[in-house]
């Protein structure tokens, strides 16, 4: 299964991930998290790239010190290693920061 069908999966079961994030300049390292949409992001001068909005609950951040649980958004290309956490119940659907009537979703792939 690839990323996208994985990280759809998680969405529509409403099941935790852990994953590696592997972008340039942030910090390399496992990630736990409840991912709540992904969507092509379409920036002004028309160049898209596929987005993820994921509450992060565990793992390495670049924030210091580590805010969780902690809405972040995620380019779907850097990350790897993605495992559906079957045995978790720690899903927080609807965060306090999750709008899933968001104008930025008007391009949305899947979402809570």
């Amino acid at each position: 299964m690839n990323t996208l069908d994985l990280i759809i999966q998680a969405i529509e079961t409403q099941k935790p991930i852990v994953f590696e994030y592997n972008k340039e300049g942030k910090i390399q390292g496992e990630r736990k998290g409840n991912p709540h949409a992904i969507f092509i992001f379409t920036k002004k001068s028309g160049e898209q790239s596929t987005k993820i909005h994921i509450v992060q609950t565990d793992g390495v951040s670049d924030t210091t010190p580590p805010n969780f649980p902690d809405f972040r958004t995620f380019d779907i290309e850097d990350l790897s290693l993605i495992k559906i956490l079957e045995d978790e119940e720690s899903f927080v659907p609807f965060y306090e920061k999750y709008n899933p009537e968001s104008e930025m979703y008007k391009d949305v792939i899947a979402k809570i």
